[in-house]
């Protein structure tokens, strides 16, 4: 990996979540960020289009040089990512529901998933929950529609509140105290979501898990060396125009997108 750029990409612009989290950690590094925002979101979409996405994204950054790759959107991760890593001979991370951590903070062993339908159906989701959560009661909620409202940049809008209340209702008619978001969009709800729940329930982002798994591979390769001009750039399969406004709405920030 030795001077090659970071590849990450996401079915749209949840995957800034995890960008935040890499630029705080490896700020030294170049970076390629693409939002697939034409075909948003992925978490509706089947199984064999979310791999033709993917694969697609992945030559492309590959063809750029890109050294390791993060597949910022649980939906993507969850359908495709041991298959890559076996037929493309670079390292990738993945974004899983953080239902591990969930188990080991809660306090009354109930815990609520906010996810993608095609997350929950997932086999990999269901082997997290073999896995981990046998030992406490875990209720899993399908959120159809909310992806597509941090795609649009309207975080803070009256009817996507509406839409995640919800989505809240039946997790908290089970007394839940601790609450996973199981797709990287949700980050940028995290704060709404805090204000419509019991202050004693803990949430759990996985986007700093990712970025220190990224760092560990990162710091294991023996040649790799801090990159000349580190910097991060943006591209997108959507409208360039929206796609730049919905950034800025995001991240607070007045960047370049370029199409790709």
């Amino acid at each position: 990996m030795n001077h090659n750029p970071i590849g990450i990409f996401d079915s749209g612009l949840g995957g800034l979540s995890v960008l935040q989290q890499v630029c705080k950690l490896l700020p030294d590094e170049t970076i390629l960020y693409v939002a697939d925002s034409a075909h948003a979101p992925y978490g509706c979409k089947d199984e064999s289009f979310v791999e033709q996405r993917s694969r697609i994204i992945t030559e492309k950054l590959l063809e750029q040089g890109a050294g390791v790759i993060v597949i910022a959107c649980n939906t993507a991760t969850a359908s495709i990512i041991d298959q890559f890593r076996q037929d493309y001979g670079i390292p990738f991370v993945g974004v899983e529901p953080g239902i591990k951590p969930a188990v080991q903070l809660t306090q009354n062993a109930r815990v609520g998933v906010l996810a993608t339908t095609a997350t929950i159906a997932s086999e990999r989701y269901q082997q997290l929950i073999q896995r981990y959560a046998q030992s406490i009661k875990l209720y899993s909620q399908a959120c159809p529609g909310l992806a597509d409202k941090v795609e649009q940049g309207a975080v803070a809008a009256a009817d996507t509140r509406a839409l995640l209340n919800k989505y809240l209702q039946p997790l908290l008619q089970q007394d839940i105290d601790t609450l996973v978001l199981g797709c990287t969009h949700y980050s940028f709800l995290s704060d709404t979501i805090r204000e419509m729940v019991n202050a004693d329930i803990t949430l759990v982002d996985t986007s700093r898990a990712v970025a220190d798994q990224l760092s560990r591979i990162i710091g294991q390769d023996e040649n790799k060396t801090i990159s000349r001009s580190p910097a991060v750039h943006y591209f997108t399969t959507g409208s360039v125009a929206a796609t730049r406004q919905a950034i800025k709405t995001l991240l607070e920030l007045d960047i370049h997108v370029e199409p790709f």
